[in-house]
């Protein structure tokens, strides 16, 4: 049921879901906006295609980009936000060309922690959502292909999956679909407790080392079979990692852990996680920024077929790039 409250100073005409909320701008960037991109221009020599990378100095960058009025009071709202999945319409960077735009992005996604790179191969930080015909990878990831997007939270498959992510609509589906989806957390474990099976299935996957198998397109190679383990769900309740997928592909690499208890446990939740758990559904248009809680909720998109769709995903870490576990910016592996 969606309410409507009134909006604070850079925000208005607020509409919350459960832990989502949406949110038009109501705000100029006016001259704040070259500024910024003059920043992040000073900082870099290569641009990475436009993808940016994690910066060696990123925390002095940070708090130079945190001097801007605009972009520091742009941050203090977001920190102020009390839901996990934040919807911001009208952005304002419709306009601007593809090198402004993503950084603009990434001087925001750093106001809020530390932009990663999980790409081993191009160590982009600004990574393109959209349709990639002819892609030779054998395990094409969410972002690569048109379609629907299973439920999932980025990440998954590394040691330490990032707390927050941006995406930024740069042309939303028009074929009427492509729906952007969360589901909270919270909710899917709510509603695995209202069963034996349900609560039996929560305590294996809190306890279970499960592999994850890591997408070709972020592994080291196509014929290089990558895998990481751990469990589903933390136990405070709280948060998950989950892309079924890849947890399919795991077990198959892993045939010795696939017991029937945990096959069973896994087709369980990811029934509930599909079918039946509440869910945020929405459409977003052109020149939104989506921000969402990577621990606490999955993400997912309805079906479409517009291969022009196409969105800027930015993931955050709470935790410097330089103290990170993983094949994450410039701490390489």
């Amino acid at each position: 049921m969606w309410q409507v409250t009134s909006g604070a100073s850079m925000f208005s005409s607020i509409e919350q879901s459960g832990s989502i909320a949406v949110v038009q701008t109501n705000f100029s960037w006016g001259d704040d906006l070259p500024r910024i991109i003059a920043i992040v221009e000073r900082h870099f020599d290569d641009f990475n295609g436009n993808g940016f990378y994690p910066h060696p100095d990123e925390e002095a960058l940070q708090r130079e980009l945190l001097g801007v009025p605009t972009l520091s009071d742009f941050a203090a709202h977001m920190a102020s936000r009390k839901a996990r999945g934040l919807a911001i319409t009208g952005l304002g960077l419709a306009g601007l060309s593809e090198a402004h735009r993503n950084a603009v992005l990434y001087a925001i996604a750093l106001t809020q922690g530390f932009p990663t790179s999980t790409d081993q191969r191009t160590k982009r930080v600004a990574w393109d959502v959209r349709a990639r015909p002819g892609s030779q990878s054998k395990f094409v990831t969410f972002s690569e292909r048109t379609g629907n997007a299973d439920m999932h939270t980025d990440s998954s498959f590394y040691p330490m999956p990032e707390e927050q992510f941006l995406l930024y609509v740069v042309a939303s589906a028009r074929c009427n679909g492509g729906e952007s989806l969360l589901i909270d957390v919270e909710d899917i474990v709510a509603e695995l407790q209202k069963t034996e099976a349900g609560r039996d299935a929560y305590a294996l996957l809190c306890d279970t080392q499960v592999p994850f198998r890591v997408p070709s397109v972020y592994a080291a190679g196509d014929d290089q079979v990558e895998l990481f383990y751990a469990p589903v769900f933390h136990a405070d309740g709280g948060a998950m990692r989950w892309r079924y997928d890849s947890i399919e592909k795991g077990l198959a690499a892993r045939p010795d852990l696939a017991t029937p208890e945990l096959v069973a446990a896994l087709r369980l939740l990811n029934e509930i996680v599909e079918e039946r758990a509440p869910r945020f559904v929405r459409q977003l248009p052109d020149d939104t920024l989506l921000w969402a809680d990577n621990h606490r909720t999955l993400h997912g998109r309805a079906m479409y077929t517009d291969p022009g769709r196409h969105l800027i995903r930015i993931r955050i870490s709470s935790t410097p790039n330089a103290h990170r576990v993983g094949p994450s910016g410039i701490s390489a592996d």
